[in-house]
């Protein structure tokens, strides 16, 4: 599967064609205003965000900030702001790199690379006998492997990072869905699933329930 690039550009000529030389190599949506990145973020998953900083309806930095809250999705920004204070602001406030405008699409092409191999690098984590690739959604234990959905992938990674945490289900929702979350019974539902495939792939962990607060990880 191609990596999903999320552009928030609201330039009418720049954003439109970065979407249409990335779609060769990714896949690509662009959203124009701040509003409109929230709500597809609220939904889907990004391996990359190319952000600019003058939006319409606020500045990019305050959508780095808020992202930073529950996901360390990688942030390339984009920005015309050239000055060494505008480019340490943007990278303080939780963006990985930063490339000030006009630039080569070769250049773009570099660092879009760099970023999706440094986190492809650190894509998995194990705990006790088990292991979670979160480029592939697989999970294992010895030669039993299973696939995972998206969201029980970032569940299931979430809790492996930090066992015998208990996350409450507002903890769990606002990691999966950022600002627009549902009003749903999701995260049981999920965390039922992922109990079966823990025990059908053999891992020792276990997700228990506690009543009334939450749910923890343990081996």
């Amino acid at each position: 599967m191609l990596p999903q690039i999320l552009i928030v550009e609201d330039d009418p000529h720049l954003g439109p064609l970065l979407r249409e030389y990335l779609s060769a190599d990714y896949q690509v949506h662009h959203a124009p205003t701040l509003k409109d990145a929230q709500g597809w973020l609220g939904t889907h998953s990004a391996q990359l965000i190319l952000l600019d900083l003058n939006l319409p309806d606020g500045d990019g930095l305050d959508l780095v900030q808020s992202l930073r809250q529950f996901s360390s999705t990688p942030v390339l920004i984009l920005s015309a702001r050239s000055a060494v204070g505008e480019r340490v602001a943007g990278l303080n406030a939780g963006a990985d790199d930063y490339l000030t405008k006009p630039f080569a699409m070769p250049e773009l092409d570099a660092r879009i690379g760099a970023l999706l191999r440094r986190t492809a690098a650190g894509g998995g984590v194990s705990l006790g006998n088990t292991s979670l690739s979160t480029s592939s959604l697989t999970l294992s234990v010895d030669d039993h492997e299973t696939i995972l959905t998206e969201h029980e992938a970032r569940i299931l990674e979430l809790m492996m990072r930090t066992p015998d945490r208990v996350f409450s289900r507002g903890d769990i929702e606002s990691h999966l869905y950022g600002w627009d979350t549902p009003n749903s019974n999701s995260v049981e539902v999920r965390i039922s699933q992922l109990r079966k495939k823990l025990s059908q792939v053999g891992s020792e962990l276990r997700i228990r329930t506690i009543r009334n607060v939450g749910y923890v990880l343990q081996s």
